[in-house]
């Protein structure tokens, strides 16, 4: 792939990501308001959802091509964008996305899940009965989200509803008719413009000899993580707070529980596996993927994860935009000490 190939696949990249998070926030919140669902009900499933189908085929093409550092560093990346460079973004555009407080049902899906990953992975590896396990473990955290709105969980009021339709705007009024199409064509876009700035900015690291892992846990770590800054930055500017922590929050569960459940049940990340193959490189590479993610990556991870809990205890319902300055400056501290370390 030369250089001019390579931008133009991130250029597009981005312009496919942008449009479909538009659409996706947009159809996706008209569709789930139609039902009774509340805005962070929209934000923890369909915004969500759609906004991490790109760690999906990343994570899943990845381990079938041998790259089990690419398959773990881009959830456990992806995760630390999200929080850090997502909500740190979506912050100083709307300050009040870090002055509230995060639920409790909220930071136990959020924390119990990576525990969960964090253990099947102790033995340095992930089988397809475990991915089993994560499936599982997803298919009930959909149900709680689901069940909590039904019954009146955050459900907003008549006058709310047509809040957020105001805050949609009117230049997408004319979807309003079909917005399930719109939530299907945005999620296409993203699945299509993740592909390109991944596939773009992944070959130009490795034109430039950057270390596998380093490129999982920032350059696709970020690409996969573009649908959700571009959705969660549209929903602050449309003073959505909750869709932009909701969509945040609920991308993290579904990177750890879906994205390494589907990943592990379509090949699993096991050394033996490959090694029965007849692949000892392969073999190799998973060991060291899974060593080098124990040993910092987890707790990284989860160390940013208990900050976001912990951040609205500082200083309050105040401060919001220092919040998200600081959390973005967490970001670049932590990409600059990857490619220096």
């Amino acid at each position: 792939m030369g250089w001019l190939q390579i931008i133009g696949f991130v250029l597009l990249g981005f312009v496919a990501l942008g449009k479909g998070a538009e659409w996706l926030v947009g159809g996706g919140t008209v569709v789930a308001r139609r039902m009774g669902i509340s805005v962070l009900a929209i934000g923890l499933t369909v915004v969500a959802w759609g906004t991490s189908l790109p760690e999906v085929v990343v994570s899943t093409h990845a381990a079938l091509s041998g790259s089990a550092a690419i398959s773990l560093g881009n959830v456990l990346g992806s995760n630390i964008s999200n929080i850090a460079l997502v909500l740190g973004a979506c912050a100083m555009v709307l300050p009040a996305v870090l002055e509230g407080r995060l639920g409790g049902r909220e930071s136990f899906w959020m924390l119990g899940s990576l525990g969960l990953l964090w253990f099947l992975c102790s033995d340095g590896s992930l089988s397809r009965a475990e991915g089993g396990v994560l499936l599982v473990a997803f298919a009930i955290h959909t149900w709680d989200v689901f069940r909590d709105a039904k019954d009146g969980g955050a459900c907003g009021s008549a006058d709310e509803v047509a809040e957020v339709l105001e805050h949609i705007g009117e230049r997408a009024q004319s979807w309003y008719k079909h917005p399930h199409l719109e939530v299907f064509l945005g999620m296409v876009a993203i699945a299509i413009g993740a592909y390109l700035v991944v596939e773009g900015a992944t070959g130009g690291a490795k034109r430039l000899g950057v270390d596998e892992r380093v490129i999982g846990l920032t350059i696709v770590a970020l690409g996969t993580s573009l649908p959700e800054l571009a959705a969660g930055i549209g929903g602050a500017i449309k003073g959505e707070k909750d869709i932009s922590l909701g969509n945040v929050v609920g991308s993290n569960v579904f990177n750890v529980l879906a994205v390494m459940g589907i990943t592990a049940l379509v090949h699993p990340l096991d050394p033996a596996v490959e090694a029965a193959a007849g692949n000892a490189e392969g073999a190799a590479e998973v060991t060291k993927a899974f060593e080098g993610s124990l040993a910092s990556d987890f707790p990284l991870t989860l160390a940013i994860s208990l900050f976001l809990v912990a951040l609205p205890l500082l200083g309050g319902a105040r401060f919001g935009r220092l919040k998200g300055l600081v959390l973005v400056g967490i970001y670049v501290a932590y990409s600059v000490y990857l490619y220096l370390g």
